[in-house]
């Protein structure tokens, strides 16, 4: 049975590592160089392109891939279109979505300081979105810095205590940070607001199979799994 549910997870998690789509631009409105912000705030006196940690076992609303890293934040945009295309729709409209596009590209290279100022910018140019302080959450726990990332997870369910990704985030934080129950909570919080939320799902699965419960958990892997599927028809 273990092993079972334990295929049923890797179905489910190779499933979720699917790209998000990056919206395309003319090229006439794509700029060359990209601009370096320093913002400052509570970065570890080792985030400068400092390799990602091991990928958590645990799912998001939305999936960034890992993508190979590069060695050089200003040549990545030469052959990235993905960034081109994000940091010419911030150039066009500096919302928060858009910032959220770029801080996205930068993390899918591993470049994570650079995420985290965008993100940061957005928050000083367009006030508190909750999507932003979602954001910059999840990208404090993939830094290997889930700790860091806690107030801003707090403050993203606070002004959005409705939307179940951000319960789900924090979730994943607290589970970081090995309070698996308070993590557990959160799944269970998040799928009561979402009955669809399948990332919840699978949260939820993989705690039943750390703690061996893995009868409760092959029917949470394959209705995870299920409406993974479903939604991505």
């Amino acid at each position: 049975m273990r092993l079972r549910a334990l295929g049923l997870l890797g179905v489910l998690l190779s499933a979720a590592c699917a790209s998000t789509d990056t919206p395309t631009l003319a090229s006439r409105f794509v700029r060359q160089g990209t601009p370096t912000i320093d913002l400052g705030g509570p970065r570890p006196a080792s985030s400068k392109r400092t390799a990602p940690p091991p990928s958590m076992p645990l799912a998001d609303a939305d999936i960034i891939t890992n993508v190979s890293r590069t060695s050089s934040a200003s040549a990545l945009e030469s052959f990235d279109p993905g960034l081109r295309n994000a940091l010419a729709l911030l150039m066009i409209a500096p919302t928060a979505a858009h910032h959220i596009g770029v801080a996205r590209a930068y993390r899918q290279q591993g470049i994570f300081d650079q995420a985290y100022d965008y993100l940061t910018r957005s928050l000083s140019l367009n006030g508190p979105e909750p999507m932003v302080y979602d954001a910059r959450a999840r990208l404090w726990r993939d830094w290997g810095h889930p700790g860091l990332g806690l107030n801003d997870a707090h403050r993203a369910v606070y002004l959005a205590p409705g939307t179940a990704a951000y319960h789900n985030t924090l979730g994943t934080l607290l589970y970081g940070l090995g309070q698996r129950r308070d993590a557990e909570d959160r799944f269970q919080r998040a799928l009561a607001l979402d009955p669809d939320a399948w990332y919840a799902l699978a949260n939820l699965c993989h705690v039943d199979i750390v703690q061996g419960k893995t009868r409760e958990a092959i029917p949470l892997c394959r209705r995870a799994t299920e409406l993974r599927k479903k939604q991505r028809r």
